[in-house]
């Protein structure tokens, strides 16, 4: 996990030279639209305890949250999370409009793909979500 993070780590200077900002809290960075709503959230490297759910019938470890339009879903690693009663973690952005990044799945993708390509269509995908989520929720 910790080489996914590591490999991650020029992804926020990508958004931040497309001029969307992600506020550091204590482990996990987010994407704010107001003092009360997110538009993503992306875990820390350096986390005592990661986001484990489990998601059709398979526990994952999550690094990272956004909001998509359901009518235009973003393609794999993105994957729809289906929370059940219980499932939802506090700090975590939640609704029917929130796909996450598993580890697990990044490090399968990293093994497929060259760098600069994943990391650009993660920063494509996220500048989607944040356009859709200012359109949707401001």
């Amino acid at each position: 996990m910790e080489s996914i993070d590591n490999f991650l780590n020029p992804l926020f200077s990508i958004l931040l030279n497309r001029r969307i900002t992600l506020k550091q809290k204590r482990g996990y960075k987010a994407g704010k639209l107001s003092a009360s709503r997110n538009w993503c959230h992306i875990e820390d490297g350096d986390v005592k305890r990661r986001i484990c759910l489990s998601n059709k019938d398979q526990t994952k470890t999550w690094k990272c949250f956004a909001r998509f339009d359901i009518r235009q879903p973003p393609l794999w690693p993105w994957e729809k999370l289906e929370h059940g009663e219980g499932d939802t973690v506090r700090w975590v952005i939640s609704g029917d409009d929130v796909w996450g990044v598993a580890y697990e799945d990044l490090g399968r993708w990293t093994k497929d793909s060259g760098n600069e390509q994943i990391l650009k269509r993660l920063a494509d995908d996220l500048q989607t979500s944040f356009n859709y989520s200012r359109q949707r929720y401001c």
